[in-house]
């Protein structure tokens, strides 16, 4: 016959398991906020959904506002509430997320592509910036100040989209059409010295971290590629017909990446953590659509998370734990 304790941790481990077992654990839904670089209203906010199988869909697709000039977009890690914008000329906005500018701060360069670094530190850049591209402070009330003018040295000096990642920054250099330059950054005080890894790069424009692989993925031209922190190339996919501009990943193996013709690309690479591999779904999006904002990382704007199996787990092992510990005598 069991006894109590034992009967606690058999419900205990049948609990997990219903718990830690979800339908499909690669489906994920949530929000994005985005770009158009024409037209009157060119910020918005749209709701996605993936089934984890075979079904990805684009829903609530809302007009937010107008501001002078945009282009990239990004989450501030100082306010919640807020975004930035590059202005495509020498300013930086800060809007609200229902579509109120709350600031638009001068720069010494022309601002197209962001780039959060940490929760203090904004670099804008042209595309591409050739010379210098900029820093500013990120306030803790969430307010842009202290913008600083960068020169860049060496990997032919010019630079279009700033990445980082946790053992070092990279960077890509091109105009709109891609076919650039990939390399190493190092910013120290107002410097940027450059180190190139590949030229000639069809998706060198836009680049983005992916914390799940531990990669890069560059979007530009008609490809998107996956590259490993040495820069050699991983995957590479040519799609007929799009002009890829910039994107985000989820930090749980999906990729979704914008291109000047209006569509969206979503790739679901949880399974192998190759972006050649797996589900893909391209449909339309806007007109003269442009970037979209983080989902991971400084600059997310994904906000708290649902909680994930791993934490469900811990909860139950904590339970079980307590449950089974020796009485003390």
């Amino acid at each position: 016959m069991m006894n109590t304790r034992t009967i606690f941790l058999t419900i205990g481990v049948f609990i997990i398991a219903t718990l830690s077992a979800p339908v499909n654990a690669s489906a994920v839904s949530g929000q994005m906020f985005y770009t158009t670089y024409a037209g009157g209203t060119n910020f918005h906010k749209v709701d996605y959904s993936y089934d984890g199988a075979s079904t990805f869909s684009l829903t609530n697709n809302t007009g937010l506002g107008h501001v002078n000039g945009a282009d990239g977009i990004t989450g501030n890690p100082q306010d919640t509430n807020s975004l930035f914008i590059g202005g495509q000329g020498n300013r930086i906005h800060r809007v609200s997320k229902t579509g109120a500018l709350l600031q638009t701060m001068i720069t010494p360069n022309p601002i197209f592509h962001l780039e959060v670094a940490d929760s203090s530190t904004l670099y804008g850049s042209s595309i591409p910036s050739s010379g210098a591209f900029t820093r500013a402070t990120i306030n803790p009330d969430g307010s842009l100040s202290a913008p600083a003018s960068i020169a860049i040295t060496g990997g032919g000096s010019q630079l279009t989209q700033l990445i980082t990642t946790p053992t070092g920054d990279y960077y890509t250099a091109s105009g709109a059409g891609g076919f650039g330059n990939f390399g190493m950054v190092s910013v120290v005080g107002t410097t940027a010295s450059l180190s190139l890894l590949s030229s000639g790069v069809p998706a060198a424009h836009g680049g983005v971290y992916d914390p799940f692989t531990n990669s890069i993925i560059l979007m530009g031209d008609g490809h998107l590629t996956q590259l490993d922190l040495a820069g050699s190339i991983l995957s590479d996919i040519a799609f007929s017909g799009q002009s890829f501009d910039q994107g985000t990943v989820d930090g749980n193996g999906h990729l979704f990446a914008a291109s000047n013709t209006g569509h969206l690309t979503f790739i679901d690479y949880s399974a192998s953590g190759v972006i050649g591999t797996g589900f893909r779904n391209t449909q339309f999006l806007a007109s003269y659509l442009d970037d979209i904002a983080p989902l991971v990382g400084s600059g997310s704007t994904g906000g708290v998370p649902e909680p994930s199996t791993l934490f469900l787990l811990a909860v139950g092992l904590l339970g079980i734990g307590f449950l089974t510990r020796r009485p003390q005598r």
